[in-house]
């Protein structure tokens, strides 16, 4: 097979680790988050605690001055009380952030070593896990197509699907937000990889179905906005197993499972199976929830621009720093517009197994549902690039691939044009999220 020479080379593994590498460094450095109001930020270590107790609130009582103002969520009166970000409910302390990185890491590693595993090592766990998916799921990818990936094209895609900008906006403050955004990427990732694991096979496998609807409903316990990732996906592998119903319910029932017991979880909270939290946050500017969840139409038009277009923005504060795709990483367009280009950019011939468009357009479909539900929601800060950016990246070096298939047939001039442009599309990625580590670390600056 063809991709024996890739696989048989050390250099994409060296690179990998020298990544993986990277993220834990950068972590370590440029961690822990600056406190709010000198609080913890190691909201994770608190629910972890929780959880330990019995309990889904926290164990922090909050503040008796905060309980006897007239109203605890003004945010001009209890500045001084509040713990920022957290949900105040009947008196109790609570996170909307999700519960599956606490379950899934901080929990048993409590438990193990009974010490609480600081924000910015799970931050770091969480993208090296996400990014071995990724490459896993290229090679694999590779590996059903027989494509011919020398290594220095395999090194590239390696150092390019590593580097995305959009991991320097969490590992350069590694705090309670980015472990639940770098939990969901792992989770998607993991769940994308082994969905095509399963299709890939002559009859699909069942373990791997399973798996695959179970990390698809542990991203939505990260983050609730992978609902609508979730749903497309359950809709679109239970349209592709028509014909073996009862397999697609080894990918459904894990994916029904994880909704119910987040429901429950929320239930038990608040009273609501659908409510996180959210309308009891106590925030530093009331008008957030209103500007995100009540204008949306909006929102929409300016989303995309900064999600996309965006030139890097160069805002001291660290909470609003971002980046568009386009600059970021600009191959990222090419997986953009995937459907178009596997139809008539000459990479059809080599995708000619069904379940490999099949997870090339269940990834698209899925990315830009994550794309379109940001900016009608206006989150436009950079770190949220990670809930759709890598996805983008990934198809674009399978296409990429998939055009390097024709190389042989090319002349001389453009062959060398084309090896050019792929090695300097990785190292754009490598030298920009180096760069931008460095220019993103203000680790004394909050953000009221």
């Amino acid at each position: 097979m063809p991709l024996n020479r890739a696989s048989r080379s050390r250099l994409p593994v060296l690179l990998f680790v020298a990544v993986a590498v990277f993220y834990f460094a950068t972590a370590w450095v440029f961690g822990p988050a600056s406190n709010w109001h000198g609080q913890t930020s190691e909201y994770y270590a608190l629910l972890t605690d929780a959880f330990l107790a019995g309990q889904t609130s926290l164990l922090l009582p909050p503040p008796s001055e905060l309980l006897a103002l007239p109203n605890p969520y003004d945010p001009l009166r209890n500045g001084e009380f509040r713990l920022h970000d957290a949900s105040l409910y009947h008196g109790k302390y609570y996170l909307y952030f999700g519960p599956t990185p606490a379950l899934v890491l901080f929990l048993p590693y409590r438990v193990l070593t009974g010490s609480h595993l600081p924000s910015r090592i799970a931050v770091a766990i969480f993208c090296t896990c996400g990014f071995a998916c990724t490459c896993a799921l290229f090679f694999l990818l590779a590996k059903l197509e027989k494509w011919d990936i020398p290594t220095w094209f395999a090194s590239s895609a390696v150092i390019s699907l590593g580097t995305a900008p959009a991991f320097s906006f969490l590992l350069t403050h590694p705090s309670f937000y980015e472990v639940a955004i770098a939990a969901g990427y792992c989770f998607v990732m993991a769940g994308f990889l082994l969905t095509a694991h399963s299709l890939g096979q002559d009859r699909p496998r069942v373990a791997s179905l399973i798996g695959a609807g179970l990390c698809f409903g542990l991203a939505v316990g990260c983050r609730p906005n992978y609902a609508s990732m979730a749903i497309l996906m359950v809709l679109l592998v239970t349209f592709r197993m028509r014909l073996f119903k009862a397999l697609a319910l080894a990918f459904v029932g894990p994916v029904a499972l994880c909704g119910v017991l987040l429901a429950a979880y929320n239930y038990t909270r608040f009273q609501n199976p659908f409510e996180f939290g959210v309308r009891y946050q106590l925030l530093a500017d009331p008008k957030d929830l209103d500007n995100h969840f009540n204008h949306i139409v909006r929102n929409f038009l300016p989303g995309i621009y900064a999600l996309v277009l965006s030139p890097p923005s160069r805002w001291l504060c660290w909470f609003y720093r971002s980046i568009g795709l386009f600059w970021g990483s600009p191959t990222a367009l090419l997986g953009l517009f995937t459907p178009l280009v596997l139809r008539y950019g000459g990479s059809k011939g080599a995708v000619k197994l069904g379940s490999t468009r099949f997870t090339m357009y269940g990834i698209h479909v899925s990315a830009l549902s994550m794309l379109v539900v940001l900016a009608l929601l206006g989150f436009t800060v950079g770190r949220y690039s990670v809930d759709f950016a890598p996805e983008f990246v990934l198809l674009s070096w399978c296409l990429l691939a998939a055009w390097w298939q024709a190389a042989p047939q090319l002349p001389k001039g453009r062959l060398v044009r084309f090896r050019f442009a792929v090695v300097a599309i990785a190292l754009y990625s490598a030298v920009l999220g180096v760069g931008m580590c460095v220019q993103l670390v203000h680790p004394n600056v909050a953000c009221g």
